[in-house]
């Protein structure tokens, strides 16, 4: 398989035959947006030839002619039959396949699937291997009809929305979520290609290695194309006589959902229904097109009385419902087609022995959990609380070994004070979220799965995030109680109350005797000192990093320029650049390899909490931009605004130079400090992208000239306000 040579050897240009289609290929025209089956296939395709595409435009009619006589090299979506075998030339493999289907208004009663009433009707078709097809199933039938050829499906839609065809022969994707159409049969099936010219073998060759290439590496790609882009197909759409049969019958729907399970559902304090479920069910009737239910929801603390209701017919729909087949089928329901799939955490304190029979700690009220647990730890001894918290509780008192928390609910839940010390880890399979609907009730499960295939694939994550965000949301308040301990909260309080109370007393008296003001500065920098080391202690692997980027600083400070009272100013708002790191989990901290993505956008909080922190300090605004500030970047890449240039305060440029050589030149859990010069080369290479140029610059002359660990003369006796 390595050998197959993939990439073209000239990058060549291919001439493409764009005929508007809708779904299948739109866009046809000079700098038209395009889109599609096709159009994608065709990307993919340059993926793995590296091909260029010229796009030639016009009729379907027109592109064929223009293929047969090598005026084009590549038309999508035909058929292969051996009269064309012998004027153009097939991959091996398809693009896709499809069926033929005959359409009709759905007004018109006059037409049913009874093959007799298409006599004497107007049957549009375009002017392809359909007409084949279409005359050799009306001859079947032995039915006569009035054939009307189209060059094109734009005209074709055209006539057939405006009344002017009766019927319209298409391909089973050639109409997109038409309104007011229903299919009347299918009347044939084939594959089409990705046909090309005779006279371009060489495009050919390429052509069936790229497609050998594709189905050995993305053996799906085709099924997740079709999916795509053809779940809303008219085919798709129209309903089954047991689809029908519950529309006539039903008016209305209860839906069954479980409380306290946000972000799929809960009741809020007004009683109402909430979370996903809220959205999920009328926006899965809408796409359908379905009008007139009425949605009744029925909220549940307990899912064996929400099974239980299901069971006596009280409720129509359960959510949500966890994967297991077996389970579902020993509940008495039908699970539906997947709505979302996440990746659940075992939550445990200390080390966890998968080695070992292990109490699990589960909810009683939530069936969700308890058959997750049941399929992926079956081993397992169970132990029941009456909620998801009860049982983090237990993990924490050590009563059970662990629990679980639906991939969804993790993140954010574990972010609470209270759970800091728990770890976590992925197990078992994707769990797979679906609604759970009364064995029997097929009628309603074909409706259900059949909106879920319409309705976009990632429309369940991205409404379930809108309710994963409200879960959990860390403030200064949450930041105080979570450093409780140890006397931090009374610190942080003292130290800004007494900053404050000291700036509004002595600030009027600026001009007073200056021992008064340099025993109020000596307060100063003694509490931020002491606040400085306690941030320092909350990390031992970067003990000390407050002090010495603030030395740092102060140094830089010097060398471009800045006066003494400036310079100890820099220092005192470097000492605090990172305040808000205390915030952030001792387990994320001391992590001995580099952070996932979660883990990192908990630490990039810390410079925004920082910054609210010390704005509290509003007599010197300038003491919060060190820590709000620190990590914002030269070219604008850096967080938590993504300043650019001079837009970031001088002082935080300073102190991130400082920052950035600290965290190089210091040992981490994860690597080992790095060489002195190599430090200096990467602050070099930053210059102009993560750093102001010319503060780089000086900071790598400051080394250079030996004065980094040299002690300066001293600045306790310099006033910074």
């Amino acid at each position: 398989m390595n050998d197959i040579p993939v990439f073209a050897d000239d990058n060549k240009t291919v001439r493409v035959g764009y005929y508007e289609n809708e779904i299948f290929q739109e866009g046809s025209g000079e700098g038209v947006v395009k889109s599609g089956y096709a159009y994608e296939y065709y990307r993919k395709m340059s993926e793995y030839t590296g091909w260029k595409y010229e796009y030639i435009y016009g009729t379907y009619t027109e592109l064929y002619k223009q293929l047969i006589d090598g005026k084009i090299d590549l038309l999508a979506g035909l058929a292969r039959t051996d009269e064309r075998e012998e004027i153009i030339a097939y991959p091996d493999a398809p693009m896709g396949s499809g069926l033929y289907n005959l359409i009709k208004h759905d007004f018109d009663n006059s037409v049913t699937s009874d093959p007799a009433s298409f006599e004497g009707r107007k049957i549009g078709v375009l002017d392809s291997i359909l007409v084949n097809a279409l005359n050799d199933y009306l001859k079947d039938q032995e039915v006569s009809a009035d054939i009307v050829l189209y060059d094109d499906y734009v005209s074709l839609f055209e006539d057939f929305d405006n009344g002017e065809l009766e019927i319209i022969a298409v391909e089973g994707n050639g109409a997109y979520s038409r309104e007011n159409s229903v299919v009347l049969c299918t009347f044939g099936s084939a594959d089409f290609y990705l046909c090309v010219s005779k006279d371009r073998q060489d495009l050919l060759f390429e052509l069936n290695n790229a497609q050998t290439m594709l189905a050995s590496e993305e053996p799906n790609y085709i099924t997740n194309l079709r999916n795509r882009y053809f779940s809303g197909s008219v085919s798709s759409l129209a309903f089954s006589d047991t689809e029908k049969e519950w529309i006539m019958e039903n008016d209305t729907l209860d839906v069954g959902y479980l409380e306290n399970l946000m972000p799929y559902s809960d009741t809020d304090e007004d009683g109402n229904v909430t979370g996903l479920v809220k959205d999920m069910i009328p926006q899965l009737f809408n796409d359908l097109n379905i009008n007139g239910i009425s949605i009744r929801y029925h909220g549940y603390k307990s899912y064996d009385d929400m099974i239980q209701d299901m069971d006596d017919q009280i409720i129509d729909l359960a959510f949500p419902v966890e994967g297991s087949l077996f389970y579902s089928e020993e509940n008495g329901m039908y699970q539906s087609s997947t709505i979302l799939s996440t990746i659940n955490e075992l939550v445990y304190r200390g080390t966890y022995d998968s080695t070992s029979e292990n109490i699990i700690a589960v909810n009683r009220n939530c069936g969700l959990q308890y058959y997750y647990i049941m399929a992926v730890l079956p081993e397992a001894k169970i132990k029941y609380y009456d909620t998801i918290f009860e049982c983090l509780d237990a993990v924490i008192s050590g009563e059970a070994d662990g629990t679980v928390l639906n991939g969804l609910r993790a993140y954010d839940i574990l972010k609470n004070s209270k759970y800091h010390d728990l770890s976590t880890m992925k197990i078992g399979t994707k769990d797979e979220i679906c609604f759970g609907i009364e064995i029997g009730n097929k009628g309603l499960l074909k409706l259900v799965n059949r909106g879920l295939s319409v309705i976009d694939e990632d429309y369940a994550l991205n409404m379930a995030s809108r309710y994963t965000d409200k879960l959990y949301s860390y403030t200064v308040s949450d930041f105080l109680k979570d450093n409780s301990e140890i006397g931090v909260t009374i610190l942080i309080i003292a130290f800004l109350v007494i900053l404050f109370i000291l700036v509004l007393g002595y600030q009027q008296k600026i001009e007073e005797e200056k021992n008064q003001r340099a025993s109020i500065q000596k307060i100063f920098d003694q509490m931020i000192m002491a606040f400085a080391k306690m941030i320092d202690k909350k990390d031992e692997y970067t003990s000390g990093h407050s002090f010495r980027v603030a030395d740092y600083s102060r140094k830089l400070a010097s060398k471009i320029g800045y006066s003494k009272a400036l310079c100890q100013k820099v220092y005192n708002v470097a000492l605090l650049h990172d305040i808000g790191k205390i915030a952030v989990p001792s387990r994320i901290l001391h992590k001995p390899n580099p952070l996932d993505d979660k883990e990192y956008s908990i630490v990039k909080e810390h410079a925004s909490l920082g910054m609210e922190i010390l704005q509290e300090i509003d007599a010197f605004p300038e003491i919060s931009l060190g820590a709000g500030y620190h990590h914002e970047k030269y070219d604008g890449t850096g967080y938590p605004e993504g300043l650019k240039g001079e837009e970031i305060p001088k002082i935080a440029q300073i102190i991130s130079v400082a920052d950035a050589f600290d965290a190089m030149y210091s040992t981490r859990p994860y690597r080992k400090r790095m060489k002195l010069e190599d430090c200096l080369e990467e602050i070099r290479k930053g210059e102009g992208t993560q750093f102001n140029p010319n503060i780089a610059e000086a900071f790598i002359e400051l080394v250079h000239e030996g004065r980094l660990d040299v002690d300066e003369e001293s600045y306790e006796d310099v006033l910074w306000w």
